[in-house]
């Protein structure tokens, strides 16, 4: 036995009570008083043609007033459907027979306006929040309003009811009943009357874990991608036709294992990421039933109220490898029965309802396409308006249209944009399924690449046009240097002279730059303590900045040794306070006011760099330099291009763009990371990150003796005795060199190139005290010669390599040999002070 539970009458909106009939008569005679007053005019009189108007007022006020709301709340008006509402409650035999049924029922008339339901109904209604202040039971698809995944299958049902249909739907997991995932089945039918009957049942687990044949053929089996669903032990559990055809499996495989099809560890694809982060990629190699093996891209996937552990995974195949085109699918049935891949595969699906896709409409779709789509791909919305139309509506048409045969890349009418692959597989009935690979981060990584090869290419070309032009300067600035010694100060020329060599030496910091953005530059690395360099640079900073700018240099405690080149990262510094100053200076002002700059150093691990938000970082210890200002900071526009080539923020005129560009470059060559923070109108903080170096005790020595060499005070006096070997196949550049250094007392002998070197050392072997040579040279490079030649050639010679460009390989050479460096182009002073320096050692 069990309780009859009385259903409460509908307030205002399931019956007709006297305060409506009360009204509509007044309301009628206030109509008909005013027809009175209109056509009676003369024989009513004056007075009582205006207490007849004014009582037609009184009416028509009243009228709005409770049609604003008032009405409405105390029954005045009745809703659409009561009458027939009232109807069904008063004969009471269809409400007895909803209150009958072990699940919720819902009763609505032709045109789907709720009339009544049974106690099962209003409960779940009020379980979901959506009664609302009528008693009046809501339309079923309002109890899931909550869940986008459900308006498709409510918009199949709504549309069946309409057509006086009978329709069943199982509906896809959703939690916006009962705060849990549950699976439901909706039912809808006509019944005697007139009126439609929607049922809404739970299903058990044994009923929501069957799985639709007809469905997961639609899906999956004739998907242009692969796809296999493995257990937890690696056994596959389903394979579709595309990945079967690729592995040259037959329709109905024996029972394979992950190990058996795909060459690397398989737990790649088996095992879960429990920290939440979706969909698993991996790139792995399937192996074939014939040892054929194939590149592919998979995406790993487990639905959320999966609890069986069973994986599904995509496999996406490259052009080369994809199957030929599967034949149409067999007739589809669209119900609700949909395999849980179709609602939570990683790619967007969509049934169409018909075979064009230029004129078809959506009958449902997944969550990947809706999330895709921004929510667009709602059911009946035109396939085609999912898409940008840039070319016109007829040649996006046609490119749905070859979707039919190939994958076409089309952009879908996103904000942003998202570049998608979209398939076109069609069924016997004439519907067709679309699948949409968002190709996004992938048409990203391409720009990426092709923008990172065009920059290669331009490095290449800057490095090239740097040693012809450092190997020019190197000419201008010897003749320069020789001149300037035949017409000293005082001389009507030397003012001439200076200025060449002045002008020399600019183009050589632009040479320099275009080398360090190259990043192709010969490091002369060096061990030292970045406390000490920073501090021995204060006072060049300081000129920087200039007297109205306040600079602090604070440094850390026990720092440790970096290895990198010191004239690089002065370069780096110097960038740095120059643009600092350039932000602090007002634009309507030629100095800079009021700010401040503050350089630190401290040792931080890469954990802890990456807390300040600079990643990525590879693990370990580094020094870092911080150069901070209160400028005005980078406006968030310019932040992703400031350390691109020529690209400036400042007034024409003012920098060449290539600082930043320069500096990033120096650091990345040294091992290094530079990164930034900014706030617009506080200021901008530079953080230069090198990797920590433990010295050798050879290394420790070599440091102490430089200490000791600068408390002695460098030679000014350029002459000098000694034999010279000086290898450079550039005739001019060998020629102004070879005099400077005869001019300075020292004996020299040339050569061409390393081969013409070589045949000169044997000839003299151990004769030389020196060997200076150029590192690129046709025939033979300098460091091939000095490979080459035996050691007996060599003797105690010294040797100096000079170059305007050498490769990075070469840095690593001047670690490896006793070796010495010089960047051209150099002037008399630097190269004869550098030979003394070296015949001194």
């Amino acid at each position: 036995m069990t309780d009859h539970v009385q259903t409460p009458p509908p307030r205002g909106g399931g019956r007709l009570d006297p305060l409506q009939i009360l009204f509509w008569v007044s309301a009628a005679v206030g109509v008909g008083a005013a027809g009175v007053a209109i056509t009676a005019g003369p024989s009513v009189g004056q007075a009582g043609a205006v207490l007849l108007v004014l009582l037609a007022a009184v009416g028509m006020v009243l009228f709005f007033w409770m049609s604003r709301g008032a009405g409405r709340q105390h029954g005045a008006f009745p809703e659409r459907g009561a009458i027939a509402a009232s109807a069904l409650l008063g004969g009471r035999n269809e409400h007895a027979m909803i209150e009958a049924l072990d699940e919720a029922a819902l009763i609505t008339d032709a045109h789907l306006s709720p009339l009544v339901a049974n106690a099962a109904y209003h409960d779940l209604a009020e379980v979901a929040g959506v009664m609302g202040e009528s008693d009046r039971p809501p339309m079923m698809s309002r109890l899931f309003g909550a869940d986008p995944m459900l308006s498709a299958p409510m918009f199949r049902l709504s549309k069946a009811a309409q057509l006086g249909q009978t329709r069943r739907e199982e509906l896809p997991a959703t939690a916006a009943l009962s705060g849990k995932h549950a699976r439901y089945e909706a039912c809808v039918g006509p019944i005697p009357g007139g009126y439609v009957l929607w049922r809404l049942r739970e299903l058990g687990a044994a009923e929501a874990g069957a799985t639709d044949e007809a469905s997961r053929q639609i899906f999956l089996d004739d998907a242009p991608v692969g796809f296999f669903a493995a257990r937890q032990d690696g056994t596959i559990a389903y394979m579709n036709r595309a990945l079967r055809a690729v592995l040259g499996l037959g329709e109905d495989p024996a029972i394979l294992r992950v190990r058996d099809i795909v060459k690397e560890d398989p737990s790649r694809l088996l095992r879960r990421d429990r920290r939440g982060f979706g969909p698993t990629p991996a790139r792995v190699t399937l192996r074939g039933l014939d040892g054929h093996e194939t590149q592919v891209s998979t995406l790993s996937f487990w639905p959320a109220e999966d609890v069986d552990g069973t994986s599904r995974s995509f496999v996406f195949f490259s052009d080369a490898e994809a199957p030929e085109t599967a034949p149409a699918a067999p007739a589809m049935h669209v119900s609700g029965e949909t395999d849980e891949v179709f609602a939570q595969a990683p790619l967007g699906i969509a049934v169409l309802d018909g075979a064009d896709p230029a004129s078809a409409a959506l009958l449902d779709s997944n969550a990947s396409l809706m999330e895709m789509t921004q929510g667009r791909a709602t059911p009946s919305a035109a396939f085609v308006d999912l898409f940008e139309a840039a070319e016109g509506p007829q040649a996006l048409a046609q490119r749905l249209r070859q979707a039919l045969n190939d994958p076409t890349e089309i952009t879908l009418a996103t904000s942003p944009p998202i570049a998608v692959h979209v398939h076109l597989a069609r069924s016997a009935d004439g519907r067709s399924i679309a699948y949409l690979l968002n190709v996004s981060q992938q048409r990203e990584l391409e720009t990426r690449l092709a923008q990172s090869e065009k920059m290669r290419e331009i490095g290449e070309l800057a490095a090239g046009v740097a040693h012809d032009f450092n190997n020019l300067l190197t000419v201008v600035m010897q003749n320069c240097s020789y001149l300037l010694r035949r017409h000293p100060v005082g001389d009507a020329d030397y003012p001439t002279l200076q200025e060449i060599s002045d002008n020399a030496a600019s183009a050589k910091e632009l040479s320099e730059m275009l080398r360090a953005y190259a990043r192709q530059q010969t490091f002369a690395r060096e061990v030292f303590d970045v406390g000490d360099f920073v501090g021995s640079r204060q006072e060049l900073i300081r000129r920087i900045m200039g007297a109205s700018i306040k600079y602090e240099i604070r440094h850390g405690r026990d720092l440790p040794y970096v290895k990198v080149d010191k004239t690089q990262l002065e370069r780096v510094l110097i960038n740095l306070a120059t643009n600092a100053r350039d932000a602090m200076t007002p634009k309507d002002s030629p100095i800079p006011k009021d700010g401040k700059l503050t350089v630190r150093t401290s040792v931080i691990s890469a954990e802890a760099a990456r807390g300040l938000g600079h990643n990525p970082i590879e693990d370990g210890q580094y020094v870092m330099i911080e150069v901070e200002d209160t400028g005005s900071g980078i406006k968030p526009e310019h932040a992703a291009k400031i350390f691109r080539p020529y690209h400036s923020t400042k007034e024409a005129g003012k920098g060449t763009g290539l600082g930043l560009a320069t500096s990033y470059g120096i650091i990345k060559q040294s091992g290094g990371y530079i990164f930034f923070s900014s706030k617009l109108g506080v200021g901008t903080t530079f953080r230069i990150f090198l990797p920590v170096y433990d010295p050798t005790p050879e290394e420790l020595e070599e440091i102490a003796a430089k200490e000791r060499a600068l408390i002695a005070p460098p030679p000014k006096d350029v002459a000098g005795r000694g034999k010279i070997l000086f290898v450079e196949d550039q005739t001019a550049v060998r020629r102004s060199i070879v005099r400077n250094l005869k001019e300075c007392g020292y004996e020299v002998e040339e050569a061409e190139n390393g081969e013409e070197a070589l045949e000169v050392l044997g000839r003299n072997p151990g004769a030389y005290d020196i060997i200076i040579s150029d590192v690129s040279m046709p025939i033979m490079t300098g460091p091939e010669m000095l490979q080459e030649a035996d050691p007996a050639m060599i003797g105690a010679a010294k040797v100096l390599f000079l170059s305007g460009y050498a490769p990075e390989s070469f840095s690593h050479m001047l670690e490896q040999y006793p070796v010495h460096y010089m960047s051209k182009p150099v002037t008399m002073e630097q190269l004869v002070g550098r030979v003394k320096e070296l015949l001194a050692a």
